[in-house]
């Protein structure tokens, strides 16, 4: 019996257990024979007894909102600390409590704290901002409306317009500061801001309107006259041929819609007899003559000047006097200046023995085009100075008003 127990001979058993016995000796020293099967790689590490029976096992995490870091804590257990807001001025806002706990009443004053830094921090940020530049930009533009509404073309062709535009404006900014001053009800530090503003438009609307009436009147107003009067060319200022040939004196009634006039080639001021008038400033007077004229000459065509010429003798030099290449008169418009030339004539009349039965008054000029747009570029340029001085001039008095209401009404720390 093969296999037998009890010490009965025969061969040894093949894999007995209990360790009889080892495995059979290999045969010319060759490789172990094969094993009778791989292992799966799903069924586990081996073991003592083989591949293990049990899965790999699998790593699952918690979701977020179950994380102990993430999870919501009691209020009686939050530990609020402070987190400081360091403002443009150097000034530091406490955001928050450096309480530890908050129990019942210690809460309200936490929220009385928060809004109080709120309400600074809107305050600061309204001045800092919008008003800031409300406080440049407004007056400044307002300033520019009015003084160009009173100082150009418009004026000039729809006065009334421009001066119910004016008035109306003014009669606002009026009504504005009425009640900037007189409103009681807010605290000083919301009163401030209303009262700069109603300030500043009266300036703006009081220096534009001044201003730019000045402009007007002085600069641009000659010049559109002139460009609505009549030009004349070649025109002798002494004699004058009617259709029938005849030779008369010339005389200003005929030239009474000139503006600008050139005259014939031959013509200059007779500087011996000029004639000057003094009521304060010095009013000279020159006749423009033709000197190839010997008798019956007219005398109604007149140079003028102000201050250039001397008040006890006849000197004249006034205008382009010393240029050859001159023969124009550009009219003068300033009507308030035509009285005291006219007295000057009368003084020429009576020291020359001569006649001027309607004197037309001109500036000697040698191109009167090139003379009105040199006018016109003065009260031009007038507008382009003040935009920029008043600019400069609201945004320094802006800065300095609102860092002044900054400082004087800083809330207590």
């Amino acid at each position: 019996m093969m296999g037998s127990m009890g010490g009965m001979g025969g061969p040894p058993m093949m894999g007995s257990m209990g360790g009889m016995g080892g495995p059979p000796p290999m045969m010319g020293g060759g490789a172990p024979p094969p094993m009778m099967g791989a292992i799966p790689s799903h069924m586990g590490p081996m073991t003592g007894f083989g591949p293990s029976i049990l899965p790999k096992p699998e790593l699952r995490h918690a979701p977020q909102h179950q994380k102990p870091e993430n999870a919501e804590m009691d209020e009686d257990q939050k530990n609020v600390t402070a987190m400081p807001i360091r403002l443009p001025d150097g000034e530091t806002l406490a955001s928050g409590s450096k309480k530890f706990i908050l129990y019942g009443a210690l809460e309200d004053e936490a929220n009385e704290d928060m809004l109080d830094q709120q309400e600074k921090l809107g305050r600061r940020r309204r001045v800092n901002c919008v008003p800031a530049l409300n406080a440049l930009f407004l007056p400044w533009v307002l300033f520019l409306v009015v003084f160009s509404l009173s100082s150009f073309k418009l004026h000039y062709v729809l006065p009334a317009v421009v001066t119910i535009f004016n008035t109306v404006v003014t009669l606002a900014v009026f009504a504005y500061a009425y009640m900037a001053f007189t409103n009681v009800t807010d605290r000083p530090e919301k009163a401030f801001y209303p009262t700069y503003l109603s300030i500043a438009f009266l300036t703006a609307v009081t220096f534009g309107w001044l201003i730019g009436d000045l402009n007007f009147w002085f600069n641009m107003q000659p010049c559109y006259n002139i460009e609505h009067l009549a030009t004349y060319n070649n025109v002798n200022p002494s004699t004058s041929t009617l259709r029938s040939g005849q030779v008369v004196p010339t005389r200003g009634k005929r030239y009474q819609d000139a503006g600008k006039v050139y005259f014939d080639h031959d013509s200059i001021i007779d500087v011996d007899k000029s004639m000057s008038f003094k009521m304060g400033d010095l009013y000279c007077v020159a006749p423009i003559v033709n000197p190839n004229c010997k008798k019956n000459c007219g005398y109604d065509f007149w140079a003028v000047g102000t201050n250039c010429c001397a008040e006890d003798v006849s000197d004249f030099r006034c205008g382009q006097y010393n240029n050859p290449s001159a023969k124009a008169g550009l009219r003068l418009m300033h009507d308030e200046l035509r009285p005291n030339f006219r007295l000057a004539v009368l003084e020429a009349e009576g020291v020359h023995k001569i006649v001027s039965t309607h004197p037309v008054f001109f500036y000697w000029v040698h191109d009167p085009v090139k003379e009105m747009a040199h006018v016109k570029h003065q009260g031009f340029r007038l507008f382009v100075v003040l935009m920029i001085v008043s600019f400069f001039g609201y945004g320094a008095a802006a800065f300095f008003c609102l860092n002044w209401a900054r400082q004087a009404f800083k809330p207590a720390r």
